[in-house]
């Protein structure tokens, strides 16, 4: 069991859970008039008050950095990044975001950067409630939580597990799995989510079917589904080293030399050679003493993260793609080592 465990922790790289919501005594915000958005946003922050402290992001005074910022961190969705009605609030943690006036009144979302579906419904649907308790959310005792759109109706829950498979995406076994995940209900996204492509061999596996089915029965679920993809991502990494280690090997060892030696780092190549050097980290040709610091350091040096992070906003392109080669050819090292 300890075995699985480390093998899900290497493959699963954080669990979301996110409910769709919508007040009884107001129309979609795609029907809302301007007052109507601002009570929305009012309302919602009047119940966080009592609940948690929560920071407000207004959407209409956010700079775009600030905007990009927080899409990059998945607390907002492009969505309500492009809504001037719309606003965030997220917890001190930055594990629990609730984004108001996007399709719906309120999507709640909790991230954790871990896996665990169960726990992390228990987080969320705690907030859910407690705001439940305050206002009358739209509801219908056959259909469930009323929606914006209707493939959400029911639950109104978004269960997805951002998965790293670097096994499936070079076998194209992913590719044929498709059919029976949608056949059950589930589908495959990129790590942006709907719109968006895979990138670094990162997947979102998450839920589509929201009606017929309990919170736990889809959370079971994707619990099953989860497992399954874990063994399946294992069988083709070892088929991968059976058939052609000395090829990955030479793969891994090329991308961690051009991440330390190089002079200019654009954010979409450092993503596709950091996820080589991870495969030779899983495969046994590298070593790191924490995967989720790796992780931090992967997702700092996205573009709006890596900008703000050290002070870079009034550079151009170029001059950031050369300040990010100089910090990874100096940070790398001392997070990833050559066996």
């Amino acid at each position: 069991m300890e075995k699985e465990s480390g093998f899900i922790q290497s493959t699963v790289i954080s669990t979301r859970i996110r409910l769709a919501r919508n007040f009884a005594a107001f129309p979609f915000p795609a029907k809302m008039d301007e007052q109507q958005a601002s009570d929305v946003v009012y309302l919602v922050e009047r119940g966080l008050d009592e609940l948690d402290e929560f920071k407000k992001y207004d959407m209409q005074e956010l700079q775009e950095d600030e905007i990009n910022l927080l899409q990059e961190a998945h607390l907002i969705s492009p969505a309500l990044s492009r809504s001037k009605r719309g606003a965030a609030f997220v917890s001190k943690d930055n594990a629990i975001s609730i984004m108001v006036n996007e399709e719906d009144h309120l999507r709640l979302q909790y991230i954790f950067d871990h896996y665990d579906v169960y726990k992390a419904y228990e987080r969320i649907s705690a907030v859910d409630e407690s705001l439940g308790s305050m206002f009358d959310f739209a509801f219908d005792k056959k259909l469930g939580y009323l929606t914006a759109c209707p493939s959400n109706l029911g639950t109104g829950m978004r269960a997805s597990v951002m998965m790293f498979l670097p096994g499936f995406a070079r076998s194209g076994g992913l590719k044929k799995l498709l059919p029976s995940l949608r056949k059950s209900g589930l589908t495959v996204r990129g790590a942006f989510g709907e719109g968006s492509t895979a990138e670094g061999y990162l997947y979102q596996i998450s839920n589509e079917r929201t009606l017929g089915l309990s919170e736990m029965e889809l959370l079971d679920q994707m619990n099953e589904t989860m497992l399954s993809l874990c063994d399946l991502e294992n069988r083709e990494r070892e088929k991968m080293m059976a058939t052609s280690e000395v090829e990955i090997r030479d793969r891994c060892l090329r991308a961690y030399g051009a991440l330390t030696h190089c002079a200019i780092l654009p954010s979409n190549e450092f993503l596709l050679k950091m996820a080589d050097v991870k495969l030779g980290i899983l495969l046994g040709f590298f070593k790191t003493e924490d995967l989720r610091e790796l992780h931090g350091f992967i997702d700092g040096m996205r573009p709006h993260s890596f900008r703000i992070a050290n002070g870079l906003r009034d550079l151009d392109e170029r001059a950031c793609d050369e300040a990010r080669a100089s910090t990874v050819g100096r940070v790398l090292p001392e997070l990833v080592q050559i066996k």
